[in-house]
């Protein structure tokens, strides 16, 4: 059987999904082969590599990836992503999706076309940082003739790349939707009204996983909250340690 992984995206709340990848092994579930957004094409990509999901988690709070963007002073963004890719370049020296142990694809959305684009084959650094450029705070980024800027805008669940190729898919949520008590500035309303259009486009393709891990204690967390990361790590394994995943895939 050939099990594939999706991973949404979700800012900080992306942490989880290393907690969820640490259960996964744990329970002893292969995957085969990953799907990621934004978060989880960053979360995706490094498991793909190689790396285990501490040290993963250790390099993505080491590095504090905000800190590592520039400003872009243009009149697209506030935050470029040049300082990012030197990160990635020094853990993915390769940049390659060749060269990933498990095959991954990620999303972004084409914003001059209006449509998701999948990229699995060739340079690998740029369509990450892409899949993770929310508009408006990131430049946008150039790769092959497109103008790419975060892959939720239209899917932030791309389970479409694995199901042709995977006889059961795992879907990794980490956006579980939640009330919010404190809107008081234009800031915390322009977010909520995101992510309720990034949760709008994930119900349709959360229904077609075989199984789904969405921890509803992440709802209690800002997605711009690295600070809690620790807290957000255990609340993805925890959860995940708490069902009867490798048994799912007999049933």
């Amino acid at each position: 059987m050939k099990i594939g992984l999706v991973l949404s995206g979700g800012g900080a709340r992306g942490i989880a999904h290393l907690g969820v990848l640490k259960a996964l092994q744990e329970q002893q579930v292969p995957i085969h082969q990953i799907s990621g957004c934004s978060a989880g094409s960053i979360a995706g990509t490094m498991f793909s590599a190689g790396y285990s999901p501490e040290h993963i988690f250790e390099i993505v709070v080491s590095t504090n990836t905000l800190k590592a963007f520039r400003p872009a002073f243009s009149r697209l963004g506030l935050l470029k992503m040049q300082k990012a890719e030197d990160i990635y370049m020094k853990y993915l020296p390769h940049n390659s999706f060749e060269n990933l142990k498990i095959p991954m694809v990620v999303n972004a959305t084409d914003i001059q076309l209006g449509e998701s684009v999948f990229f699995s084959t060739g340079e690998l650094i740029k369509p990450v940082l892409a899949s993770c450029c929310i508009p408006g705070l990131f430049e946008p980024v150039n790769f092959a003739n497109k103008v790419l800027v975060d892959g939720g805008v239209l899917n932030n669940m791309p389970i479409e790349p694995l199901e042709s190729s995977c006889d059961f898919i795992i879907g990794s949520h980490c956006n579980p939707f939640g009330r919010n008590p404190n809107l008081r500035s234009m800031q915390t309303i322009l977010q909520k009204s995101l992510y309720l259009a990034i949760n709008n486009n994930s119900k349709p393709r959360i229904a077609r996983c075989n199984f789904l891990i969405e921890p509803p204690a992440l709802k209690e967390y800002d997605p711009q909250d690295v600070r809690k990361a620790k807290e957000i790590f255990k609340i993805g394994y925890d959860y995940a340690m708490s069902l009867d995943i490798k048994g799912s895939l007999d049933t």
